[in-house]
């Protein structure tokens, strides 16, 4: 059973811009299996993405082997029509 206040808490920031800000979100559901981020960016930019175990006593313990690289995924619209492409984020719990 998860403690109290239980949540993931998924910080990712793009990798090819100088100073770019780290942007965080938060999944309440414990049983999510992806979290999908829709944004303007341009598809295959690359990411670093770290995700973190919250809960009202505080964080999990984590290392710097936790933070994870990937890339910003293609839309599922049609090519035809106009879409954001969308960061998609596998949580393994």
């Amino acid at each position: 059973m998860n403690g109290e206040g239980f949540y993931y808490l998924v910080t990712y920031q793009r990798i090819d811009i100088p100073g770019a800000p780290e942007l965080k979100q938060v999944v309440r559901n414990w049983r999510s299996s992806e979290l999908v981020i829709v944004n303007n960016d341009s598809m295959f930019k690359q990411y670093l993405i770290y995700v973190q175990a919250v809960n009202n006593e505080g964080f999990s313990i984590s290392n710097a082997l936790d933070v994870k690289r990937g890339y910003s995924g293609e839309s599922s619209e049609p090519p035809s029509s106009v879409s954001k492409p969308k960061i998609i984020i596998i949580i393994d719990h």
